[in-house]
């Protein structure tokens, strides 16, 4: 990435034959490369098909990544249900595009509903933020953006991967400018 130099990203392979790359394959390239870095992040499609038994295979750790919505929720406990009969662990959960207006007006599951429901362990909250979708179509990634709410989030994830105890931030807060003023001078806690 031209962003960041000592990050390398493999792409998946494009091609009809789904059974091109196997569980071993994911083994053995993920064994070939660990010598040589700090972190393999191994992204997986969505479901429980071939990409999902690939991406498992090498792991060491899991974060299911989820939004709060009913059936996205009911996927990711059958993939917790997977990764623990696969003796991956407990994963960690990751909830992504949480609105809490949505939340307030009944509209979505709040992260505690979904905590509740999955019952593992809290990793981060991403929040709904259109600064992804201008990061996204500028090529740069959202987690260099220390002004948006979802950089911050990912800033924090990360954080928290590498062992440092990093507070969820707080969604409720408004960010306008009378909020960002009166937190300055205290008020509004």
């Amino acid at each position: 990435d031209k962003h960041i130099p000592d990050l390398y990203l493999i792409p998946s392979a494009q091609t009809r034959d789904k059974t091109a790359v196997s569980p071993s394959d994911m083994i053995r390239i993920c064994d070939e490369l660990r010598p040589d870095l700090d972190w393999i992040i191994v992204d997986s499609p969505a479901g429980i098909e071939r990409g999902f038994k690939n991406a498992i295979a090498p792991a060491d750790e899991v974060i299911v990544v989820t939004n709060p919505e009913v059936s996205a929720v009911r996927d990711a406990d059958r993939i917790i249900g997977i990764v623990e009969a696969e003796e991956k662990g407990t994963p960690k959960l990751l909830i992504n595009r949480l609105s809490p207006e949505m939340v307030k007006q009944n509209n979505m599951l709040s992260a505690d509903d979904v905590v509740d429901l999955l019952a593992i362990h809290l990793l981060g909250i991403v929040p709904e933020d259109k600064a992804v979708l201008i990061s996204t179509n500028q090529g740069t990634p959202i987690a260099l953006d220390n002004k948006s709410l979802a950089g911050q989030a990912y800033q924090n994830i990360a954080r928290r991967l590498m062992g440092e105890e990093v507070p969820l931030l707080d969604l409720n807060k408004g960010s306008g400018f009378l909020n960002r003023i009166s937190s300055v001078f205290g008020s509004g806690d």
